[in-house]
């Protein structure tokens, strides 16, 4: 009896845990909220590209080899993200070229590298904010800046208090851009042991780095420095579905009557007429890596049109039943899940 009494309070007691763990995690994925990269006045500046202005219309090929190589070529580093916003943002593609472009901009936001500091780290000491780092990782950017016993207080101006948040914001970076770090450094006497302020509370002094980002690579090379990629992969997440929120393709309607109860006819809609087209073909959707991701961000667009709140009662049931049926159509293999119910309180 007492065993099995100890036995549920353990699992109650992990599943508390589990829980407290996960709701920092949520709470600073909730907390980077980066400015959105394609907003117009981060694109009043770009220059257009010739180079990517033909690949973005090879996307609209005749053939899947051409279709695929330009997606494909469009998500190699040497074409700036910002090329990919702009023409995103100036509009005018077709189909087929506004879902491989968006998959494209989803890709460069989901599985872009990782940035890392190199530190180790503990949360706060009695009632004292920040992050306290505890050791530094050989050859990462930290360990040239940074000293154990610096407290972070800051990054890029915003206030960190938990590990979670300063491994999101981090993580957000990409490899060699700067940082602006601010930690309170405790002041040592001459035997290096930290003096005391007047409150009896260590002093400190207010300390500004500017560092290049590292490698989240290098760091598991070198040693590990803190959480992984939970929390960023959350705020990438976040914003690749921005993005297509923020670039959605015009829903082309076609009018029609309808006899009360009769079921509804989506199979003229563009969307799966081209699906069905496409599937007709002799290399099918083709193989490329990008497909699902293509095929998901259009049927997110879909679902989303379903859920516009101007929407009447019959134009709902219309773009429901479209993201159905186009769900429907997708291969097994390829078909995402599909989004829980959420549950009542």
């Amino acid at each position: 009896m007492d065993r099995g009494h100890g036995g549920r309070a353990r699992v109650a007691l992990s599943l508390a845990a589990a829980l407290f763990l996960a709701a920092p995690v949520r709470d600073a994925a909730a907390q980077v909220r980066e400015p959105l990269p394609w907003r117009p006045e981060a694109l009043a500046t770009v220059v257009p590209d010739p180079r990517v202005d033909a690949l973005v219309d090879e996307l609209d090929a005749d053939d899947h080899a051409t279709r695929a190589r330009a997606s494909a070529a469009l998500l190699e580093p040497s074409v700036p993200e910002e090329q990919v916003w702009r023409r995103l943002a100036r509009g005018g593609l077709s189909a087929e070229a506004h879902r491989r472009l968006l998959a494209v901009g989803r890709s460069r936001i989901v599985d872009a590298p990782r940035g890392a500091l190199g530190i180790q780290m503990a949360g706060r000491f009695g009632d004292a904010d920040g992050v306290t780092v505890t050791a530094l990782i050989p050859n990462m950017p930290a360990r040239r800046h940074l000293q154990p016993g610096d407290r972070i207080v800051s990054i890029d101006g915003r206030p960190v208090r938990v590990s979670q948040e300063l491994t999101a914001i981090v993580q957000m970076k990409r490899p060699g851009e700067p940082i602006d770090v601010v930690v309170m450094r405790g002041e040592r006497d001459a035997q290096g042991r930290v003096k005391a302020g007047p409150d009896g509370r260590a002093a400190e002094q207010r300390v500004e780095v500017r560092m290049e980002v590292g490698s989240r690579d290098d760091l598991e090379r070198f040693g590990d420095g803190g959480l992984s990629a939970p929390v960023a992969d959350m705020a990438r997440e976040r914003l690749a579905d921005e993005l297509a929120a923020s670039f959605p393709m015009p829903e082309r309607t076609l009018p029609s009557t309808r006899v009360e109860g009769e079921p509804l006819d989506v199979e003229a809609h563009p969307d799966i007429v081209q699906l069905r087209a496409q599937l007709a073909r002799a290399d099918g959707l083709g193989p490329g890596v990008g497909i699902r991701a293509v095929l998901r961000a259009r049927l997110t667009q879909l679902e989303a049109a379903a859920r516009a709140p101007a929407l009447d009662p019959a134009e709902r049931a219309w773009f429901r039943a479209v993201a159905e049926r186009y769900r429907e159509l997708i291969p097994e293999d390829l078909r995402p899940e599909p989004e829980a119910a959420p549950r009542r309180p």
